[in-house]
């Protein structure tokens, strides 16, 4: 009997023996994995965090570099004074002023081309005026009006359609001149786009009764 209690102490003590090493290697590796773990975090959120404004920098750069203050809109003074419309039988006189819109980069151009027509302009403006139905001047912004003046000041001050037909024929051919030529054709464009107006805008004061 003793022999046998000694015999299952012995066949124990293997068991217990192996059970302590593999409880140090299960421990181990959960100590390198959480390291490797912890190194992999690091090593990513430094290239991010190095990787983010780098980008952000070269978007904006892009965007600062397609904008073109010349694209801006702008207004030049066509009209400003007195009109008079006497289609109800008692003339009535209002305070008129006229932009022509367009862009900064063709405002010395358009403001120009305005000077020297400026006779002709006001005697437009006042002959649509003093036509102008009741219907007409009882609109709050003048929307039919403006359109009317619009319409005659791109006649007088945008070049004939098929110059501009021409200037975008002129850009479509630079742009397939090829990469290398790429902002040559960019300023070329720049160059054959013709001065024009791009819209009107008619502000005046409510109908004053003229004494007679």
């Amino acid at each position: 009997m003793a022999d046998k209690k000694n015999d299952a102490k012995n066949e124990a003590k293997p068991e217990g023996g192996e059970a302590a090493p593999k409880k140090k290697g299960g421990m181990k590796f959960a100590i390198i994995t959480l390291a490797l773990l912890a190194i992999e975090g690091g090593v990513l959120f430094t290239v991010f965090s190095m990787g983010g404004p780098k980008d952000a920098q070269a978007t904006h750069s892009e965007v600062a570099k397609v904008a073109d203050p010349g694209d801006e809109p702008c207004e030049v003074s066509v009209f400003s004074g007195p009109l008079y419309n006497d289609r109800k039988g008692s003339t009535y006189g209002f305070k008129v002023e006229v932009f022509a819109t367009t862009k900064v980069k063709h405002r010395d151009a358009i403001t120009a081309k305005v000077e020297q027509g400026k006779a002709g302009i006001r005697a437009e403006i006042a002959g649509i005026w003093r036509m102008a139905s009741s219907e007409d001047l009882a609109e709050e912004m003048f929307e039919s009006l403006r359109r009317r003046i619009e319409a005659k000041l791109k006649e007088r001050l945008n070049p004939p359609e098929a110059s501009l037909e021409a200037g975008a024929h002129e850009k479509d051919a630079t742009k397939g001149a090829g990469s290398e030529s790429k902002d040559a054709g960019h300023e070329a464009g720049k160059e054959t786009e013709l001065p024009r107006i791009i819209g009107a805008v008619v502000i005046s004061t409510p109908p004053v009764k003229q004494d007679r």
